[in-house]
């Protein structure tokens, strides 16, 4: 176990000690903006990569489903069944 997984308090601060911006912050330098602009840009693309892997994996989740279908479907034809059986003794 790392120090990240092992105590992850140390990593998310309580809310009262997060502090908060209470007034518009004013002289922010060009390359602040172009770097926050590019994190967003960053982050706009990693998640756009939950759309691509979706269509992915749809297929798999296509015969996941039906597998569990037609297994659920047969247990309950083996429970239908059965209680039929029980029923007449």
């Amino acid at each position: 176990m790392n120090d990240v997984t092992a105590n992850p308090a140390q990593i998310r601060p309580s809310l009262d000690k997060v502090p908060t911006l209470t007034e518009p912050v004013e002289n922010v330098s060009a390359s602040m903006h172009a770097a926050l602009d590019a994190l967003e840009a960053e982050k706009q693309a990693f998640m756009a990569l939950s759309t691509e892997l979706l269509q992915q994996l749809r297929p798999e989740f296509d015969r996941l489903a039906a597998g569990l279908v037609l297994r659920t479907l047969e247990t309950a034809w083996h429970h239908k069944v059965n209680s039929r059986t029980e029923n007449k003794d």
